[in-house]
């Protein structure tokens, strides 16, 4: 994700939040963002210098924060613009896997493994079971054992047989490249297009 969607995506996040709850505190926000407490001030900050926010100041040293018309109309337009990306990004992503996938199945490779944890994995997973192979698993490369798209999730240090890694995730995909090269050697790890402008730099 490219500084400026992420950045909008923090702010629709936080416009969102203060909508649906004018007493939460930066606290809520920060860990329901998963951003830093710091982060999540300066965030604030911004939105309120941007009139989208008032805040006031309630008992017991607290604020309460509610949206302003500007502030509703600046959260429907990220909103609007947030699902109209998505669909483009889908679109994009399914076509991407599935040339990739013909790829895959014309080389005869019959055990596949996805590498990754976020949208672009749930696209792989849902367009793997139409091709003539078989996905064993998710590496999610985080700690987290949960399964991504009804796949279960596979751990590294006891992977079974694979004839192909399959980097389906934007998120830490250049970690999620490299260890994959690490695991099964070059050969063996597919990269669909889509994701060419943040591994631009492949061999």
């Amino acid at each position: 994700m490219n500084p400026d969607a992420r950045s909008e995506g923090i702010i629709r996040d936080i416009l969102e939040r203060v909508d649906d709850d004018a007493d939460i505190n930066q606290r809520d926000l920060a860990r329901d963002l998963g951003i830093a407490l710091g982060m999540t001030n300066a965030y604030v900050k911004r939105c309120v210098r941007k009139g989208w926010i008032k805040v006031n100041q309630v008992p017991a040293r607290r604020y309460s924060y509610y949206l302003t018309p500007t502030g509703f109309a600046e959260k429907s337009r990220l909103t609007a613009e947030y699902f109209s990306d998505s669909l483009k990004f889908f679109r994009r992503a399914r076509q991407s896997l599935e040339r990739l996938y013909e790829e895959i199945a014309a080389r005869g490779d019959r055990r596949v493994i996805l590498c990754g944890a976020d949208e672009l994995t749930e696209i792989a997973a849902l367009c793997a079971p139409s091709q003539d192979f078989h996905v064993l698993g998710v590496l999610r490369g985080d700690r987290r054992r949960d399964g991504v798209g009804g796949l279960p999730a596979l751990d590294a240090k006891a992977l079974p047989p694979v004839d192909c890694l399959v980097i389906a995730a934007t998120d830490r995909a250049e970690a999620l490249y490299a260890r994959a090269r690490e695991l099964v050697g070059p050969e063996k790890v597919a990269v669909p297009d889509v994701l060419d402008h943040i591994l631009n730099h492949r061999p």
